[in-house]
């Protein structure tokens, strides 16, 4: 396994980021944030403090860079996420005047107001060093953009559209120049609106369809309070992982394989597969928010726990959703997990299911190649005897193929399921790859599984699933391994 290299001890803004995060959270006190993001100039993640965000908070983002390209638009905009939430946008611009940047704050609702009595401005001069301090960590990639005719430079940088509520009365922060430098990251002369418009949640308007391939999430502008709701349930649902070892037929292999499993914590249903969360979640376009929770309890334990993976080589496999291949964020968030952990590249592998990956051809393509440059092998599940299935084999980072349970339920008796599994085996072997199969109970078929030379079984009655905290050990001298895939 090939150790990754340690935050502290590379170039990459990425610790900066997270302080980012902190020193906005810090700036905007008393309040509490709920959550804090980072985003480039087209709205793209860089860095989450919480595991996930909601279709809400995707639209708010989009909303407010389109809106934010505009300069006369106001450098702060809210938006109200249902839920008792609102989502704050601040915009980050240079000393070019060039936006570069922009960053969310997800806050209750019940602590912004519109007036000014008693209340402290969210752009005091604390946050607005925040922003400059960002915006110094953005490349300068936009050509500098002049003032509108209409503006007024002899407006303040620091008058904000949103006010925050404090316990006692605080005096207004002292008016700068717009030639500041630390007000550089908001200084963009703009158009004075009435206060009370800057300050009124900016309306949720539908947006044009995108010309891309058509996305799992709800469309923008759909989003009805039912999946307010659910979005709201998933974030409290509590969630357990359990881990199943994939049991090799044949000696020699050092890689202990494990498919995590995602399980209920609830006191009604302890240990069962959440089935109608994950459903509910994937028709409502919720479904990557649940891969992100896995991933981020999954990172967390190996970070907590080395001696489950410095003792010896393993690797977990974590299943994805059809909303996690459409999310164009799902993988920029795994890097930056697997970035900020530093654990051994290989350890994590994903797995989606044939049928998906086949009708999501193009889609997997790029999935495939991202994940396979992030070091995340690549599991194809339920593989079929098909001629559609077979370009799947040509993905970068295919490292197990599970074999579909009709292929094996009959291969005692049926010569062509024999015939089958020999194949599918060959081609892996040709390719590379380890071969697996599933529901395979009775020592018999485990038997003639070796003898038509699959390398793996999931198997309940050889190895159930288990918590993952039981693989945890104590262990005082921990031995990297590298694994063979």
């Amino acid at each position: 396994m090939e150790h990754g290299k340690p935050f502290s001890a590379t170039d990459s803004p990425l610790v900066d980021f997270d302080a980012v995060c902190q020193k906005v959270r810090a700036a905007i006190e008393p309040a509490r944030a709920h959550a804090v993001s980072l985003h480039d100039e087209h709205g793209d993640v860089l860095w989450l403090s919480e595991s996930s965000m909601g279709p809400d908070e995707h639209n708010a983002v989009r909303e407010a860079v389109e809106a934010f390209s505009n300069a006369a638009s106001p450098p702060v905009l809210v938006y109200d996420l249902g839920d008792s939430r609102s989502a704050v946008l601040l915009r980050a611009v240079n000393g070019r005047r060039s936006m570069v940047g922009a960053i969310m704050v997800v806050m209750d609702a019940r602590v912004i107001k519109q007036d000014a009595r008693g209340a402290l401005k969210v752009m005091t001069p604390k946050l607005q060093r925040v922003l400059a301090d960002f915006a110094e960590m953005r490349p300068d990639n936009a050509p500098s953009q002049p003032p509108p005719a209409s503006a007024k430079p002899a407006r303040a940088s620091t008058a904000a559209p949103l006010t925050l509520v404090n316990d006692a009365p605080a005096p207004a922060p002292p008016t700068r120049p717009a030639a500041a430098p630390q007000g550089a990251s908001t200084s963009r002369p703009a158009p004075a609106p009435p206060a009370a418009a800057r300050i009124a949640p900016q309306p949720k308007a539908p947006a044009p369809a995108p010309a891309a391939a058509p996305r799992a999430a709800p469309p923008q502008g759909t989003v009805t309070p039912e999946i307010d709701r659910l979005h709201a349930a998933l974030r409290r649902s509590p969630i357990a992982l359990h881990v199943q070892r994939l049991v090799p037929l044949a000696k020699g292999s050092q890689l202990k394989r494990y498919e995590v499993l995602l399980r209920s914590k609830s006191d009604s249903a302890p240990n069962a597969a959440p089935q109608a969360m994950l459903k509910a979640a994937v028709e409502n376009g919720l479904g990557s928010m649940i891969d992100r929770r896995v991933i981020t309890e999954l990172i967390a334990y190996l970070v907590h726990h080395p001696e489950v993976w410095k003792t010896t080589a393993v690797q977990f496999s974590v299943n994805l959703t059809t909303t996690a291949l459409h999310d164009e964020h799902f993988i920029k968030f795994v890097g930056l997990c697997l970035a900020k952990s530093s654990l051994p590249k290989g350890m994590i592998a994903f797995e989606v299911d044939t049928p998906t990956a086949v009708k999501l051809a193009d889609k997997m393509a790029e999935v495939a190649g991202a994940l396979h440059r992030l070091g995340c092998p690549l599991v194809l599940d339920d593989f079929a005897l098909k001629t559609e299935c077979f370009a799947l084999l040509r993905l970068p980072g295919v490292h197990y193929v599970k074999l579909a349970p009709e292929i094996t339920a009959k291969m005692r008796t049926d010569k062509l399921s024999q015939a089958a599994i020999t194949a599918v085996v060959q081609m892996a072997r040709v390719l590379g790859m380890h071969t697996v199969a599933k529901r395979t109970e009775t020592a018999a078929e485990q038997e003639w599984l070796t003898a038509l030379g699959v390398d793996f079984v999931q198997s309940n009655s050889m190895s159930p699933p288990v918590a993952i905290e039981s693989l945890s050990k104590t262990t005082n001298a921990p031995r990297p391994q590298t694994p063979t895939h």
